[in-house]
């Protein structure tokens, strides 16, 4: 019988106690992920709050939101690493990062209600720099490309399946050139005829660079507002009043505007940016310095360990101020279809019984993985309730988001329900058990991990 007493100085696994963090934009109450993993994720000590939202369960180190022990809060799994790090963080890693010791990613469960604000992340250079000189706009000398999966139900008012829609990265040049010759109440916004003649005529990434820019300086300094309203109350008259938009655009423009009245970020996303759409197990990849704003649905989320983030809509406007500049000048101004941020998912190369999936972004720092499990025939060995992870070189998290879970490793193990958390140390195999099925007879656990 596998030991349960949990020694996390010498243990392959380690419980930990994640961060829960409030932003205005998270899921109410119960209706959040985050909330209903809680309990098991933070532990008994979480009350929930049927008024507050709860947009997001932190798993890493980073100063932010850090993971303890779940057994004793007081200590930190930073602590813990910096007692070991060649073992607890793999040598591969320390070698790699020697003067980081930390986990290299940060992993996160977001429940979103509405839009995040319009953001991008510095790549490792300009973090650095502003670190450097701008500290309170950067606490992290690093970069912070980013991917999400989903994994929640259908959202109502979308297509059958669909349970996350954001806004990721600029559409082909000729949609946006189409856009702005479409919407008077875009150009107005704009305001640089001159601007958006040329774009229209001749659409080009520097000519994109000069709308895009002219529309957010105006939203920072308030002059976008009347627009964005007239333009919201032409989709509010009816089918007959929205001359130049399609239906999605319309329904955009309705369900942003609901949000963040007369924000520019409803002219900034709707017809600059693609909407996509992610079916349960779908994924995306946004790299740094590339602009996104999620608008809802339940998602895992990982990123190299950062935290640092610039906004330029859909965020208090004393931010957007200070932070536009730096936010336009950053963008990769890349223009592809939707498609060219989808990221597959692919088998897991460790998976020994099939039973776990892959999503791998161009990056030393992680890859995520699904194991799903069910009771009945499955996978390789045919037990559809188990899967074993070959042992990597690097840190892994994972958290259980349905189910009951029993995972082993080295001797040891634990029994996790929804929401628990655990750290696997490196150079170890996990063994992965279903001990009860969810009310739709599944299991299911979402790993980051270093596979160093």
């Amino acid at each position: 019988m596998p030991k349960t007493t949990i020694d996390a100085a010498g243990s392959p696994l380690i419980r930990l106690k994640g961060a829960v963090q409030q932003y205005p934009w998270g899921r109410t109450g119960s209706a959040s992920l985050a909330a209903r993993l809680a309990p098991n994720a933070v532990g008994p000590e979480f009350k929930l709050d049927e008024k507050e939202s709860y947009a997001e369960v932190w798993m890493g180190t980073h100063k932010n939101g850090p993971a303890h022990l779940y057994k004793t809060p007081s200590t930190s799994l930073q602590s813990i690493i910096l007692t070991d790090p060649a073992r607890l963080l793999g040598a591969p890693v320390h070698d790699k990062w020697p003067d980081t010791p930390q986990v290299p990613f940060l992993f996160k469960i977001l429940s979103i209600e509405k839009a995040l604000p319009l953001q991008a992340h510095p790549d490792k250079s300009l973090g650095e720099r502003l670190k450097k000189e701008k500290p309170d706009l950067a606490p992290d000398a690093n970069h912070k490309p980013e991917i999400a999966v989903a994994i929640g139900k259908p959202l109502p008012g979308e297509d059958a399946d669909i349970s996350f829609t954001g806004f990721v990265g600029f559409k082909p040049l000729e949609e946006i050139a189409a856009n702005l010759k479409d919407v008077r109440e875009l150009r107005d916004a704009i305001s640089d005829r001159a601007a958006v003649d040329t774009f229209v005529h001749s659409p080009s990434r520097e000519g994109l660079k000069k709308v895009y820019a002219a529309l957010l300086t105006h939203g920072a300094e308030g002059k976008a507002k009347a627009h964005v309203e007239a333009l919201a109350q032409r989709v509010k008259e009816g089918a007959k009043a929205v001359e130049g938009l399609n239906e999605t655009q319309a329904r955009l423009v309705r369900k942003v505007t609901e949000q963040y009245p007369g924000d520019v970020g409803v002219f900034a996303t709707t017809f600059f940016m693609n909407f996509v759409t992610l079916k349960r197990g779908e994924a995306i990849y946004i790299g740094a310095d590339e602009v996104h704003a999620y608008l809802e649905g339940d998602i895992i989320e990982c990123m190299a360990v950062s935290d640092n983030v610039l906004n330029s809509a859909f965020a208090p406007p004393e931010e957007i101020k200070q932070q536009v500049p730096i936010f336009l000048e950053m963008l990769t101004y890349t223009a592809r279809p939707a498609s060219h941020w989808a990221l597959p998912v692919k088998p897991y190369a460790h998976s020994l019984q099939r039973r776990t999936s892959a999503y791998d972004p161009p990056l030393e720092e992680f890859t995520v993985l699904g194991t799903s499990l069910r009771p009945g025939p499955g996978g390789v060995g045919g037990d559809g309730r188990r899967e074993r992870l070959g042992a990597v070189g690097g840190p892994t998290i994972g958290i259980v988001t349905r189910g009951k879970v029993r995972v082993s490793a080295g001797g040891d193990a634990l029994d996790l329900e929804e929401g628990g958390i655990v750290y696997v140390v490196p150079g170890n195999e996990v063994q992965v058990e279903l001990l009860q099925p969810d009310g739709d007879g599944e299991g299911e656990v979402w790993w980051a991990a270093c596979v160093a």
